[in-house]
């Protein structure tokens, strides 16, 4: 299984994924976070991590806000962010 295929899955209420470090490190559970993806069973959504670093945040910065993290778990939120992104689908413009 591909690693965007990998996310489908998940998301689609898979339980784990089938390969690479992001699918050790995030977890999908729809009774926690309302089912958004999260890293390692924490309250820490991978949107939440993405956010920081769009933001301005550097890693060593997250990490010292979210001292349970560690850099592996913000690797792996980028991982797992740009595989979800080639599953997604575009809507087509309409003809004039």
């Amino acid at each position: 299984m591909s690693k965007a295929g990998a996310v489908r899955w998940a998301a689609e209420g898979g339980e784990a994924y089938a390969e690479g470090v992001a699918y050790e490190r995030i977890t999908i559970d729809p009774n926690r976070m309302s089912g958004l993806p999260c890293i390692r069973d924490t309250r820490v959504t991978v949107s939440a991590v993405l956010g920081q670093l769009a933001a301005g945040l550097t890693i060593p910065e997250l990490l010292a806000d979210y001292p349970y993290l560690d850099q592996a778990d913000v690797l792996a939120a980028l991982e797992f962010a740009a595989a979800a992104l080639q599953e997604r689908e575009l809507p087509l413009a309409r003809s004039a």
